[in-house]
């Protein structure tokens, strides 16, 4: 087993607070108790997220394969059905799921990095395939929680950054937020046909898949919404100012069957949360913050 370290609870800490700490107490046994269930020899940890414990291993039949396990057990049952469902090779096969103990046995992907490692930013095809693909291959069961319920939950989670760095009111106002958390709801309230959405498709959350199969999305948190919401996160990512983040909108939106208007308001609404986590992380572009902050401000 790999050695749970100080790193990795706190990761996990800083998103479920001190209850964590009986869950990892008790995680070697349940790790122990799905490797010899599973037929798994479990490698090296992948410090990476904070939602799981994630372990790089080997099936008995050779295949590379990951294992994930959460305390929160629904938010994981929810993931692994939609991996299940989407049928493209945009996204990893399901090898193993156990809702009871939180945990998902997924392919690995290779060669693997993350597309915020990547050292320039993806080709705007590669990004249209993705999502067309997850858009178009998931089932939209009524089951997944609607987009606005997802929403209230990231401005909800977003809120914890001013309790850890007070002095971020200077930077993103508790106003600023608040009116970009109005126009989200009011976006996820229009009469717009519902996708399966992946709800957290970040630079950290798409994989190279290589040649064959792109760009490939994990760790989903599959919500139904607007198609123009998947595309966020990725029209933010390394934009130095409001106008590179306008011109991916008007790229991106008709291929994906949005609106480029509505792709910059869903972008202008989620500005100040994402600006206020860049800063919390200290370790971002300044110029990336104020590009944020400008956008959040015309709300």
């Amino acid at each position: 087993m790999p050695e749970l370290d100080d790193e990795v609870r706190r990761r996990l800490g800083r998103r479920f607070g001190s209850a964590i700490d009986a869950w990892f107490d008790e995680l070697p046994f349940v790790l122990c108790d799905l490797a010899g269930r599973w037929q798994i020899d479990c490698g090296s940890l992948i410090q990476r997220g904070s939602m799981s414990v994630v372990i790089r291993c080997r099936m008995a039949d050779g295949r590379s394969a990951v294992l994930k396990v959460s305390p929160d057990r629904k938010r994981l049952a929810h993931e692994a059905a939609a991996l299940t469902r989407w049928k493209t090779v945009h996204v990893p096969s399901v090898f193993g799921v156990d809702e009871s103990l939180g945990a998902l046995l997924i392919e690995a992907i290779e060669p693997g990095a993350p597309l915020v490692e990547a050292a320039v930013y993806p080709s705007i095809e590669s990004l249209i395939d993705l999502m067309r693909s997850l858009h178009a291959d998931g089932v939209p069961d009524p089951s997944y929680r609607p987009i606005a319920h997802h929403i209230a939950y990231l401005f909800d989670s977003g809120t914890k950054n001013y309790e850890r760095r007070p002095e971020l009111v200077e930077v993103v106002s508790h106003e600023l937020y608040g009116r970009g958390r109005e126009l989200a709801m009011q976006l996820a309230e229009d009469d717009v046909a519902p996708v399966l959405l992946h709800g957290d498709l970040t630079p950290v959350n798409v994989l190279d898949g290589g040649e064959e199969r792109g760009l490939v999305a994990i760790d989903p948190a599959p919500c139904l919404g607007d198609a123009a919401f998947d595309a966020i996160d990725l029209v933010f990512w390394r934009a130095d100012d409001v106008e590179t983040i306008a011109a991916r909108a008007e790229q991106l939106a008709p291929a994906i069957g949005a609106d480029a208007g509505r792709l910059l308001d869903w972008c202008a609404a989620f500005a100040g949360m994402v600006a206020l986590e860049m800063a919390e992380a200290a370790d971002n572009s300044r110029e990336g913050v104020e590009t944020l902050v400008a956008l959040a401000s015309r709300v």
